[in-house]
């Protein structure tokens, strides 16, 4: 990426940033609203949407400016039979539904329209909301950023790494405020443990995991309705599917001849590897978003993966269980799990040499561990451990609403820093594409950070780590260390004066 991510200024200055009154009355021009037009008019769009006429009504500056999808839409009502319950649900997504719902002129084809291009070309638009699939992210950002708009755009960043590229070289040239819709790091937890692990509180880092599980009997994301209102007449597919466009020297999405229209791809695009990575990008960026941030660690070095599709077999071609395994450059590992067939979950931990940091809800817990005693926790433990110490963390209460309160407040003072911002989000499209790319070719990935690019082949990795072992190397830490040798070092043992190969017959000893 272009350059590290400066976690002192992301932490320290985006994180006093919000939409309260007082902090408005503090910006020049408070009375200016910051007007925003939605790219992607779909069912997370909505919450934006909502969030957006909300706070225009509580007299918070900002209004729905414009709106763009590549299908018509539908209003209606209509019952769901799940679990035994039957539910009637309001349905309006879409184009001229979402116009409605903005107080916006449904014939004026300037601002309700299926090309974002018209969108980006009005001067009343000052921000744009991306939320379509996720093949569009990376070229609809780029594009808003040369048109002068600020951007809040829904994770994952971008499909593709080199799309993450092109999207943080515009966000730097251009000079423009971009959020990325991580929604967890809105939660000043991982601000608090990143404190707690640059410092050595739990000495060097070694490992950490997490994961998302869900479970559906009705197949992960076919839950997405298909309405018989989608037909190729009022949706724009050619449009949708993006090969007419290109990204970093590539094409957004496939040709209609390689896709052909088709509801569920359309409506449940997130079971198609032509415009996602499934689990591995809907629900894995945000564990490595904010996991990344509290570790002090960035782009892997090393990816590998594996799942399967071993239970929804219903011709998606996404897994729906996947495992991730990042390793860094500052000798540290990060593990994680996606699965959209099994609910019970993993603990998220950060472990070091002098302890771990498992976090819980409205915070985190800190458990000791020490080194001269050689192993001290059993593998199955009879009772819960107790921490030597609880952090505690107020979440925000809703946290798209604090990422929305964020951006805005970051427009109006011209702050880059948000709460996640496209170098964050690049770690995380980096490590999840990574991830699914050695699931389909079954071979480890590899970042090149001179290059900014991804390569199948480094067979020097473990041959690295070896030489180093063997020149006793000092071990790396994780950015913004700052905790000395703690946990760090190692005390061999005095028989160990009697190792070292034999050289001439003579004893090294």
């Amino acid at each position: 990426m272009p350059s590290p991510l400066d976690r002192r200024t992301f932490f320290g200055s985006a994180a006093a940033l919000s939409l309260s009154a007082a902090s408005y009355a503090k910006v020049s021009g408070s009375n200016d609203r910051v007007r925003v037009g939605f790219l992607g008019c779909g069912g997370r769009a909505q919450a934006h949407i909502d969030l957006v006429n909300r706070f225009a009504a509580e007299g918070k500056p900002v209004a729905a400016a414009a709106v763009c999808d590549a299908w018509d839409g539908l209003e209606d009502e209509y019952e769901v039979n799940f679990g035994g319950k039957v539910t009637r649900r309001r349905y309006a997504q879409g184009l001229f539904p979402s116009a409605r719902k903005c107080g916006l002129d449904v014939g004026d084809r300037t601002r309700v329209t299926k090309d974002y291009r018209m969108v980006l070309d009005r001067k009343d638009v000052d921000a744009v909301c991306i939320a379509t699939p996720d093949h569009w992210h990376g070229r609809m950002t780029v594009d808003a950023l040369n048109a002068g708009k600020d951007v809040y755009v829904e994770k994952p960043m971008t499909h593709t790494p080199e799309e993450a590229v092109a999207v943080c070289d515009a966000w730097q040239r251009t000079g423009r405020v971009v959020t990325v819709g991580v929604q967890s790091m809105a939660d000043g937890v991982w601000v608090r443990a990143f404190d707690t692990v640059r410092q050595g509180g739990i000495g060097h880092v070694a490992h950490a995991q997490g994961g998302i599980f869900r479970n559906d009997a009705r197949g992960q994301w076919r839950f997405y309705r298909l309405a018989k209102e989608m037909t190729p007449k009022t949706v724009d597919w050619d449009l949708f599917l993006g090969h007419k466009f290109e990204l970093a020297g590539k094409h957004l999405g496939p040709t209609p001849k390689e896709q052909p229209f088709d509801r569920a791809a359309f409506a449940q695009w997130r079971t198609l590897w032509a415009f996602s990575s499934g689990p591995f990008a809907d629900l894995l960026t945000h564990p490595v978003a904010h996991l990344s941030a509290a570790m002090g660690v960035r782009f892997p070095a090393r990816v590998t993966a594996g799942g399967g599709t071993y239970l929804e077999l219903d011709g998606r071609s996404v897994p729906d269980v996947g495992t991730l395994v990042a390793d860094y450059d500052e000798g540290c590992q990060l593990v994680l799990t996606a699965a959209t067939v099994t609910g019970y979950p993993v603990e998220e931990v950060i472990r070091g040499r002098l302890g771990a940091l498992k976090f819980v809800k409205g915070g985190f817990q800190v458990f000791r561990d020490d080194p001269n005693r050689g192993a001290t926790f059993p593998a199955r433990l009879e009772a819960p451990l107790t921490p030597a110490e609880v952090v505690s963390v107020e979440p925000p209460r809703n946290e798209t609403e604090a990422l929305w309160e964020n951006f805005l407040a970051c427009v109006r003072a011209r702050q880059q820093s948000t709460f996640c911002p496209p170098d964050l989000g690049a770690v995380a499209v980096a490590t999840t594409a990574m991830a699914a790319q050695s699931y389909r070719t079954g071979q480890a990935q590899f970042w090149d950070r001179e290059r900014r690019t991804v390569t199948s082949t480094d067979p020097g990795w473990a041959l690295r780590h070896e030489q180093r072992s063997k020149a006793r190397a000092k071990p790396n830490q994780v950015f913004g260390w700052s905790g000395g040798d703690a946990g760090s070092t190692l005390a061999p043992p005095p028989h160990q004066k009697l190792a070292g190969p034999w050289v001439n017959g003579k004893d090294p000893a």
